[in-house]
Parts: structure tokens; sequence; C-alpha cells
């Protein structure tokens, strides 16, 4: 089997960078072992360049994935797709006067914060990871490229080798991209798993914060009629939310935000955001890789699409 291009790793990453591929007309094969804590399906999916503190060529990259998308939005609109998102911006909401006078916090609070001073609100928004790829692979599987469940065990210049549902299989490509988040490691890319967890509350209507809210250590943004409270952060692949993560989790939302105090649990979420630094780029003739986002992901996917499309030397 060949294709123009193997794209190894189906979350909003590679989803997004197998769309923006297909749709300038190259045969993309798309694949994906279907791992549990894959964490595009447990991110937040805020976008929220300067609260989350970024800076230099990163920031520009975050800036440009902010301004992307509602275009991109727009595109999967015309597909009859649509996807959970805001852009009125995020919020910052300080504690203390050091952190007042560190965010230049002058507005008053949008939303209830225990503790709560003033408040700055930076341009961002939100987007629903889960319905965002749910959106990209009905696109891409409109233009006949479907996503195949498979396990990517080894690639090589110009050959993917791995095990499908129908055994062994070797690929023939000349343009391999590794978008396998956390689990770079096993291709010698430096990235390491780092646990996220985070709660979908349902409350009175009004317990849903206008738009994403940073507050202390931890995050509120709406989520599917509801709202999402982040998040835990720790190393290694132990799975699953444990009592630590449900207790840290349940306690910042009921001291923090008293909108919250009668909130109910929808659900818990989990997955393995890729640690380490950011890389995207060529590790071998006509291999590339895309890893290290951190929890960043969702916000800087339309960036790495863009590097993707020029390192392959596809016209954008």
């Amino acid at each position: 089997m060949k294709a123009d291009a193997v794209v190894v790793g189906a979350g909003i990453i590679g989803a997004l960078a197998a769309y923006e591929l297909r749709k300038r007309g190259l045969n993309v094969l798309l694949l994906d072992a279907g791992k549990e804590g894959a964490a595009t399906l447990a991110s937040a999916g805020m976008l929220a360049p300067y609260p989350e503190g970024l800076s230099g060529e990163v920031l520009e990259a975050a800036l440009l994935g902010l301004e992307s998308y509602p275009g991109l939005l727009a595109e999967l609109r015309g597909w009859g797709l649509e996807v959970e998102a805001g852009f009125s911006g995020t919020q910052v909401v300080a504690l203390t006067q050091g952190e007042e006078e560190a965010w230049e916090a002058r507005e008053p609070l949008s939303y209830p914060v225990r503790g709560g001073r003033k408040a700055r609100t930076f341009p961002g928004g939100y987007v629903h990871p889960p319905s965002l790829r749910e959106a990209l692979l009905k696109a891409l599987s409109g233009m006949e490229t479907p996503l195949v469940l498979a396990e990517v065990e080894r690639v090589e210049p110009g050959r993917v080798h791995g095990r499908g549902e129908e055994g062994a299989f070797s690929l023939e490509a000349p343009r391999i991209l590794l978008a396998v988040g956390a689990w770079g490691g096993r291709f010698g890319l430096r990235v390491r798993p780092l646990k996220g967890e985070a709660l979908v509350l349902v409350g009175p209507p009004e317990a849903q914060p206008p738009k994403p809210l940073f507050a202390g250590e931890g995050y509120l943004l709406p989520r599917e009629g509801g709202v999402y409270v982040g998040a835990t952060g720790r190393e290694g692949w132990a799975p699953g939310v444990d009592l630590f993560g449900l207790r840290w989790l349940a306690d910042y939302a009921h001291e923090r935000f008293p909108l919250l105090e009668g909130a109910r649990l929808r659900k818990a979420l989990w997955g393995f955001r890729p640690a380490g630094e950011l890389f995207v780029g060529e590790v071998q003739e006509g291999i590339y890789a895309a890893v290290g986002h951190g929890r960043n992901g969702v916000l800087l996917a339309p960036w790495t699409a863009k590097r993707i499309l020029e390192l392959m030397g596809v016209e954008p």
C-alpha cells in the first residue's frame, strides 16, 4: 500500500495536519492506535496565549492558532459540522496584591471567586477538543481519508511498519508525520507523560462562567452546558482519575467558586499531556515529528499544521 503521506496519531495535532494535507490534494493515510489516555479527549481546549505565560516564538505560534480557529470552524460548518467554541476572551483573576500588580488587573470580576480582587481579560477563548477532533475526522472521511485503527511499531525513511486488524503491515510513503503525543518516547522523541485530571460539573445556568477563567492554581471554562474544572499535573503513566486528583479538583471548585457548591458531577476526565520541549521538525529524511505541546496542543495545532506543510514542501 502506498500513500503520499502517513500521519501517525489522530489527536488534534495529527487530525488537523492530515486535514490540511488532504485539502491540498495529497493521498493521506491517518493511523491511530486508540490508546487510553490520549490527551485530546480530556483536554480543556483553552485558547489563552497570555494567561498561559507563553513568550517568544511559542507566543507567536499561539497567537496564530487563536487567529486561525474562527476560519477553521467556519470551514467545518461548511461540512455541516458544529464545534462548541467561544472567543470572548480569557480572564485572569488576581487573588493577591502581587498578582494584581503583575497582571495589571483592573477590571471587576465577571464570575464570583472567593478571594478574587480584580481581573484582567486577554484575547482568547476555548474550543471543545473531542467535538473538534470528531469534526475533523468526519471531514477527512468525506474526503475519502478514513481513520484506520493500527499500532505503528517502527518507522524508517519511506516506510511505516505496524500491526492492524488484519495483522502486520508495511506501508510506503515519502512523508511520515509522528503526532503521537505522550507516546513519542517509543520513537526516540524527547517527550514524557504528564497526567492531567479534570471534572465536568453541572449546576444552575448562572454557574457556567461566561468565558474561560484562571484563578490560583486552576481554571474554569464552559463545557457542554456545564463547567469544566481543571487541572492536575502529575508525572508518569498511572491511568485514570484517582482519589488524590478527585479531592484536589473538588476542593478547588468548592472553596474557590461559590456558584459551584451545589454542582453535580457529570464526569471525570484524564489524559497524558505530551510534556517536554516543543519540537516540530524533521527527524530523519522524510520523517517529521510534532511533539512536546504540553497543555497547549489545541492552541498550537493550527501553527503546527502550517509548519508541517512548510517542512513537507506542500503549498499552503
